[in-house]
């Protein structure tokens, strides 16, 4: 009897000193942060509409969601999802100081993830390429051009980040996107206008393992 209780003893020590798997084929993950969406500068050129200007398209941040899914201990696919942006299209140059469109939309993206480390490290850092979705609504022509709205983008989606395991199933997360949305202006005097927002997203996030 004192030999069976030491050997279940000794296997529970055992058991309790091996490291929770951080990271398991068929794992999801759910986080939820805050996003911020940053449009690059100089997002169109104008200058055949008003001599020396451009359009700049300002920032915005919301409650940012992805989920992921582990297809493998290395190999994730996620899915990126917010609130709705909105954005002011401002005028630079010529058209310094006026607030020319404000318009929302959302940009759902779909990446596949690597993780490089192992499966049991509780710092784990990934990759990703993906596609994004990018559909644009409620426009408000506040410069009075007569445009109505935007045409949607499709594009690629670049991404990083790093979880950091707080037990087996919290983490805390950090990530970035940098994604290409290139749209067009339909309607009015800039009918037909190219517009590269091509923003980097950055979110900070704490999450659930199931």
């Amino acid at each position: 009897m004192i030999k069976f209780v030491t050997t279940v003893i000794a296997s529970a020590v055992a058991f309790a000193s091996v490291p929770a798997m951080a990271y398991e084929a068929g794992d999801i993950q759910i986080k939820a942060g805050v996003i911020s969406v940053m449009p690059k500068d100089d997002n169109a050129d104008t200058s055949a509409l008003v001599a020396d200007s451009n359009l700049t398209i300002t920032s915005d941040t919301q409650l940012g969601l992805t989920a992921t899914y582990m297809m493998t201990p290395n190999i994730g696919l996620e899915l990126l999802a917010a609130t709705p942006f909105t954005h002011t299209v401002e005028g630079d140059g010529a058209l310094d100081g006026v607030d020319v469109m404000e318009v929302s939309h959302l940009p759902p993206t779909v990446s596949a993830q690597f993780y490089p480390m192992s499966a049991d490290s509780k710092i784990q850092p990934y990759v990703g390429l993906g596609v994004n979705y990018t559909f644009f609504f409620d426009e408000s022509d506040e410069a009075d051009l007569g445009s109505r709205s935007l045409k949607p983008s499709f594009g690629l989606a670049y991404s990083a980040g790093v979880d950091y395991m707080v037990d087996d199933k919290w983490l805390v997360n950090a990530s970035v996107w940098k994604v290409d949305i290139d749209t067009e202006v339909r309607g009015g005097a800039a009918d037909g206008l190219e517009v590269e927002i091509d923003p980097l997203a950055v979110m900070i996030a704490c999450g659930y393992r199931f």
